[in-house]
């Protein structure tokens, strides 16, 4: 789950993703065999979360931490941690501080499920072919799914920033939508959309047979839904 923090802090860390705040670098790489079918559950504070992908049995976990000076990287720390079928993957910061950040490069095995919670920077998601929850307070999430069908749920949510979502055209869910302030595009015709309170827009509709669910929801942000081949 993201981290509720206020505004002031926000603005903070999302002023350190910038390269200025970027001084200094320490690399991070813990590899864990994990089954083929692991829920890999990420929880970073400041920091872009790149998850894709492969054909091994393994979470593999590449990460930068970076900083200002070598004292903002000593106070961020990376725990990595199994238990049963959950891969842990958690920032955290000494002394309440929340200053420097990471960046995480992270490659799961294709039946993997996906848990991320982001609290200033993008996430991006490919590949998986399990259960995704993606949460952001600042910062894009863009997920390639493939086919969506069965009993599978995608749920992506950004408090600001945009949600980009690609999906099979052969899938088979129910899709709800909803921006407070933002807009909503889809290639896929069963979607149907209406505005709401005139700057927000809600969408729904079912592809197929609706088995799986697929939300999407933003505060200030666009949503985008497309199918491919």
């Amino acid at each position: 789950m993201v981290r509720v923090i206020g505004l002031g802090a926000l603005l903070a860390l999302c002023a350190c993703s910038g390269s200025f705040g970027e001084r200094v670098h320490e690399q991070f790489h813990r590899a864990i065999d994990s089954g083929a079918t692991p829920i890999v559950h990420v929880d970073n504070i400041a920091g872009a979360v790149a998850i894709a992908a492969w054909g091994k049995p393994v979470v593999n976990i590449v990460a930068t931490k970076y900083g200002y000076d070598a004292s903002e990287l000593r106070s961020v720390t990376i725990n990595v941690n199994r238990e049963g079928d959950g891969i842990f993957v958690v920032t955290t910061y000494a002394g309440g501080n929340h200053s420097g950040g990471v960046r995480y490069r992270i490659s799961v095995p294709a039946g993997a499920s996906v848990q991320v919670g982001n609290v200033a920077g993008s996430v991006s998601v490919g590949g998986v072919t399990g259960d995704v929850s993606v949460e952001t307070q600042a910062g894009t999430i863009d997920a390639t799914l493939g086919r969506v069908d069965g009993n599978r749920s995608i749920d992506l949510r950004a408090t600001t920033g945009t949600i980009t979502l690609r999906i099979a055209r052969e899938s088979s869910a129910t899709v709800n939508a909803e921006s407070t302030v933002g807009s909503f595009s889809s290639d896929a015709p069963e979607i149907v959309q209406s505005r709401e309170n005139v700057v927000g827009v809600r969408a729904s509709g079912n592809l197929g047979s609706g088995t799986a669910r697929i939300r999407l929801n933003t505060t200030t942000g666009a949503i985008a839904l497309r199918t491919t081949e």
